[in-house]
């Protein structure tokens, strides 16, 4: 009775209510057995209504057209018990201080339209626990006498219910059927009036053929089928593509080999480059400053990146070591000291800024006027010197 395909919900979490594909006529039966009570209202116009309760077996076979969309025809039946206060032809036994006990057999064949408003509004989940079913029915309401009476009564009855089914798995669901049916009141033998009966069984029912359904697939607007030669030329080209792609294949495989070897090549040649580039031994420098002043000209700044370029750039490892003088001559100790230290500051920037050179490459030191580069000329004092 219910389809494989479980999820209700879309991308947005929206509730999926079908289309689905119409299934095929061996597909979505169900049969069904269960057992329960009758409770057989007589009288119920002429206020005489006395029920009383009976046993009731119920056998059915059916068929879902769409997720929410079904018919039954079965078997509902064994016995009526009722009271009547009067004698009738199933009414025979007085008992005192009550009125005539009523005694019925009947067998009511019916067809049922069914519709599953659990998938209608909820939109369809086979592994859904709980599925309620309501329908109308109609069919043909056959009494009969029981053991010593000899009389038969056929009625048209039409009614209503609800059926539960509760899932076990695909195949098995344990069902709930409650119906009503509405009949003439001469079906016991009465001269008129309206009776009914309720009905309340409980049973198994076993799912026939394909459980499933399948969402129909939305066909794109203008959308229009390929035709067969057109199909076979896109084979076809797929075919020479892929011949096409399995020869470049073949060239980038040859490209990369030639290429591995020209890297091998260039490896092998800076090797050699490297071996006879003569070696730069420069350990020191020292760039000049005017007097009282804490940036470079033109001339020191080549000549620091000249450095740069020809010592720190060729070795990753090694520190530089910036000192900054300033001339003793003049200014004051203290004035001095902070010429030192601002033209030390001034190089440590350059270097971090303009190469990139890492902090813990750099060691700063700054000392003033109070030890000399150098003696004389003392202008020469005015510098930063890097080691």
């Amino acid at each position: 009775m219910y389809a494989q395909e479980n999820g209700n919900r879309d991308a947005e979490n929206k509730i999926v209510r079908g289309p689905y594909e119409t299934n095929r006529f061996g597909d979505n039966w169900f049969i069904g057995v269960a057992g329960g009570i009758n409770l057989f209202e007589d009288g119920i116009l002429s206020g005489e209504w006395q029920p009383r309760v009976a046993p009731a077996i119920n056998v059915n076979v059916g068929k879902w057209f769409t997720p929410s969309v079904g018919a039954r025809v079965g078997y509902l039946g064994l016995r009526a018990n009722g009271w009547s206060n009067h004698q009738t032809v199933y009414a025979t036994e007085f008992v005192e201080g009550k009125n005539f006990k009523e005694k019925v057999n009947f067998a009511y064949v019916y067809g049922d339209l069914m519709w599953n408003i659990s998938n209608a509004f909820s939109g369809y989940k086979e592994t859904r626990f709980w599925n309620v079913i309501p329908y109308v029915s109609t069919g043909l309401l056959h009494a009969y006498g029981v053991k010593g009476v000899d009389a038969t009564n056929n009625q048209f009855s039409v009614g209503a219910g609800i059926y539960n089914t509760l899932r076990v798995s695909d195949r098995v669901n344990f069902t709930l059927d409650v119906r009503q049916m509405v009949f003439k009141g001469t079906f016991n033998g009465n001269k008129g009036g309206m009776a009914g009966m309720t009905s309340a069984t409980f049973g198994i029912a076993v799912n026939l053929g394909r459980t499933n359904w399948k969402r129909a697939t939305e066909v794109p607007e203008g959308y229009a089928p390929y035709k067969v030669s057109c199909i076979n030329d896109l084979k076809a080209d797929a075919e020479r593509l892929a011949n096409d792609n399995k020869k470049l294949a073949k060239n980038a495989s040859a490209l990369n080999n030639e290429n591995d070897a020209l890297k091998k090549e260039n490896a092998a040649l800076k090797a050699e480059q490297n071996k006879r580039k003569p070696a730069l031994d420069v350990t020191s420098a020292a760039v000049f400053f005017n007097i009282g002043e804490t940036t470079l000209d033109a001339q020191n700044l080549f000549n620091l990146d000249f450095y740069y370029q020809n010592v720190i750039a060729q070795d990753d490892n090694k520190v530089i070591v910036l000192t900054g003088y300033a001339d003793k001559q003049t200014g004051s100790k203290k004035r001095n000291q902070q010429l030192s230290e601002k033209r030390a500051q001034y190089v440590y920037d350059i270097l971090r800024n303009k190469y990139n050179v890492p902090a813990e490459r750099i060691q700063v030191k700054a000392v003033g006027s109070e030890s000399e580069f150098v003696k004389t000329p003392a202008q020469l004092n005015r510098s930063v010197v890097l080691e």
